[in-house]
């Protein structure tokens, strides 16, 4: 049976008033004492040490002046890093040794049940002033690894690898000796700090299971070649440069490929440049004369991803060589070379080039001085040109010095080694483009400067009278030959400027056979030499024959004339001057 209002008494309200008249005032001072708490909690410190300095009652601003003004009290002033022989001082102002006191604040002002009587502080430093010390420490006491290293003694010859075992380095540990400092200041803040740097073995050393698949990866390269090219930029790495680049565990060498890299860099970066042609009327000598070309940048980051992305690619290849592209970014000039001439100088319309590694210094000059005689010639339409009539005279009269030379079946000494350099790099070019030659002669013996870029039998050797190299000019416009030597790099080109007809050339059908081994090598007695000596002035080269066909074809591309090169290369032998 439910209860009504009329039946509850009135005594129960009044029992019902009194409880919640008591209750009011209950309740409100336990809301008051939790604010008191919280507030208390916010304002002061609960009674604990921070770093030996006690903190209780304080408000949290005036506990971070307090242990503030007291922290370099417990910071040495002068710090002491030692490693063997060597000790490297510095202040801790300069190292910026500090207490930070954020996150041991923040703790105390918790007031939670666990807070230690007795607290630390974190002692922190400036990581880069830390690092700069460690370097110095490391300049004079620790050393490099030596990473094992790979070399072809001899390109092509897989029993001239040679492998070089690493060495290990040591060096100091910075994250370690910066932990161990920080340490011994926390554990005993005295005046002066000092302590031992705490080193690193930097490992170098192979097992010998890791030498045997080093030496594997390397003869995977030998007698290969990765060629680079864009237009007539050209580079090489042979397996010597390759090998070189080798490194375990990582297969190759970023540093060293990104140190040929720059080394190319700043061998092909060029600003554009335009055209500049000058010339007497009357005399037709060139004053000046400047081809347009590109400005060249290479980008770096593109040619090492190809060369490292082609380099397995060549080591599991059955091919002895592959070719990429150079990335280069050009720039074009804004003038044509056509508006600075009416004689038909429009274009290059043949090139040709050569190198000349490990010449004698007076071989380099005399190919530097008959480039420059050769320079800037013009040749007139339907005009026979004669290298050694534009020559001139050959000897230490006009400038020319003594360089090893071909004379009565012997190499010798005579003004003039190193003229066949530019003959020989002009014959290219003619070949290049496309124009009748009248008159070449190969050299009596394969010559290694020829071969360095080239197959045997693309040379020209001139010397006097009809020992010559000509051509005709039948393009109908004047001609220019340009010819530039570098000395530095050993590198030398041939261009051909004029006008166009859209003739093309093609060396096709390159033979090489008959090749017969070198004579034993000859000595003799030179009283200059100190006695015993034994200097080599000749070195010993296979006799061979060899042949091409150049076919030249006009724009349409009709056949209009094909010519066959023959050479014959006698056996020659190596030369040793003894001393008497």
């Amino acid at each position: 049976m439910a209860f009504s209002k009329q039946f509850i008494p009135a005594s129960f309200f009044r029992i019902e008033f009194v409880i919640a008249c008591l209750a009011i005032p209950l309740i409100g001072w336990g809301i008051y004492q939790k604010g008191i708490e919280y507030q208390r909690r916010q304002l002061l410190a609960p009674p604990v040490t921070v770093d030996g300095i006690f903190i209780g009652g304080k408000k949290k601003s005036d506990v971070l002046t307090l242990l503030q003004a007291q922290s370099t009290a417990h910071i040495p002033e002068n710090i002491s890093l030692s490693f063997q022989k060597t000790v490297i001082s510095s202040s801790s102002a300069q190292l910026g040794i500090h207490h930070s006191y954020g996150q041991v604040i923040d703790e105390v002002f918790s007031h939670t049940e666990s807070i230690p009587p007795h607290m630390e502080s974190t002692l922190t430093l400036n990581d880069q002033a830390f690092a700069d010390l460690i370097t110095e420490m490391n300049k004079k006491a620790g050393f490099a690894a030596q990473q094992p290293k790979m070399f072809l003694k001899k390109s092509g010859d897989v029993q001239s690898l040679t492998f070089i075992q690493g060495k290990n380095g040591q060096t100091v540990d910075i994250e370690k000796t910066k932990t161990a400092l920080l340490q011994s200041i926390q554990l005993n803040p005295v005046k002066q700090a000092s302590i031992s740097a705490v080193i690193a073995t930097v490992s170098a050393q192979l097992s010998q299971d890791d030498v045997h698949s080093f030496l594997n990866e390397a003869k995977k390269f030998v007698g290969k070649k990765l060629i680079l090219t864009e237009n007539d930029v050209k580079k090489e790495l042979n397996d010597q440069a390759i090998t070189s680049f080798l490194q375990f565990p990582d297969r190759f060498s970023d540093e060293l490929i990104t140190k040929q890299i720059s080394s190319w860099k700043k061998e092909i970066d060029q600003p554009v440049q335009e055209p500049q042609f000058t010339y007497d009327a009357n005399s037709m000598k060139v004053k000046t004369f400047l081809p347009p070309e590109d400005g060249v940048v290479v980008n770096q980051g593109e040619l090492k991803k190809s060369i490292l992305a082609q380099l397995p690619v060549l080591a599991d290849s059955q091919e002895s060589s592959l070719s990429l592209a150079l990335p280069l970014q050009r720039t074009h000039p804004k003038k044509s070379l056509a508006s600075t001439n009416t004689l038909g100088i429009n274009e290059r319309i043949g090139f040709g080039d050569s190198q000349y590694f490990h010449s004698i210094p007076g071989r380099v000059h005399n190919v530097s001085l008959t480039a420059s005689r050769i320079n800037n010639t013009l040749v007139k339409p339907g005009e026979e040109f004669s290298f050694v009539k534009t020559l001139g005279e050959v000897s230490a009269a006009t400038g020319f010095k003594q360089a090893y030379v071909i004379k009565d079946g012997r190499t010798e000494l005579g003004d003039g080694g190193g003229v066949c350099q530019v003959s020989s790099t002009l014959f290219r070019a003619l070949l290049n483009g496309g124009l009748p030659i009248t008159r070449r002669i190969a050299h009596s013996y394969r010559v290694s400067y020829y071969e360095l870029n080239s197959k045997p039998g693309v040379d020209a050797t001139v010397y006097a009278g009809n020992i010559d190299l000509r051509f005709i000019n039948d393009t109908g416009h004047y001609l220019l030959i340009r010819t530039e030597a570098d000395s530095k790099n050993l590198y030398m080109k041939a261009e051909l400027y004029g006008t166009s007809d859209g003739r093309t050339a093609q060396i096709v059908d390159h033979k090489v056979w008959d090749i017969t081994p070198a004579p034993p090598p000859l000595y003799q007695d030179d009283p200059s030499l100190p006695y015993g000596q034994i200097k080599q002035i000749d070195f010993a080269a296979a006799g061979a024959k060899a042949s091409f066909r150049n076919i030249v074809k006009d724009k349409n591309g009709n056949v209009i004339r094909e010519e066959e090169y023959v050479s014959d290369y006698k056996p020659w032998r190596a030369v040793f001057l003894r001393g008497i």
